[in-house]
């Protein structure tokens, strides 16, 4: 019945009541504040965008194609897919740390107007997200305006090679 309130087709029901879809799932524009089903594998593209999601509750495990979740209220990568074999845009979100983020990305990564943007943008490489995630350089990710440890963050950059930083916008320098 869900299912077919929000035109997902081709789905099979797991045992564990989540779904999975051999093709694409379009859940953008619906003004939704969480995600209506929980998906596991996605065949095709997964598209969320244009919502007013705070949580990546209900996220599929896996996608196929690409996964854009642009332009709602993320504040965290928690429940977000783990494998994602095209594009993955989370632009226009408020999204402040790498934790729980997708560790695998085939294609493009967009995290454009989210805080963790201005540290994306230092090394844009996927293959480094569990290292910078082991420097341990977020704090108070809570709070209207997160913290970052600028010497964690300048071990991490010296380990990849790249040059350090004094600060970094959208963070309060610890």
């Amino acid at each position: 019945e869900i299912c077919r309130q929000y035109n997902i087709n081709n789905y099979t029901i797991n045992p564990d009541g989540s779904i999975d879809v051999e093709g694409d799932v379009d859940l953008s524009d619906q003004k939704l504040t969480q995600l209506p089903l929980n998906f596991r594998y996605i065949y095709g593209n997964f598209d969320c965008s244009n919502n007013e999601l705070t949580s990546f509750e209900g996220s599929p495990k896996e996608v196929n194609g690409g996964f854009y979740c642009i332009n709602n209220q993320l504040t965290s990568f928690k429940f977000a897919p783990k494998i994602v074999r095209g594009n993955f845009d989370c632009s226009y979100n408020n999204i402040k740390t790498f934790e729980f983020a997708p560790s695998f990305v085939r294609n493009y990564f967009n995290c454009w107007k989210n805080p963790i943007y201005w540290v994306w943008v230092l090394f844009e490489d996927w293959t480094k997200i569990d290292l910078l995630n082991d420097c341990d350089i977020f704090r108070d990710e809570e709070t209207v305006i997160a913290s970052i440890f600028i010497d964690r963050l300048n071990d991490f950059l010296k380990i990849i090679g790249k040059d350090e930083v004094e600060t970094v916008n959208g963070y309060k320098p610890l």
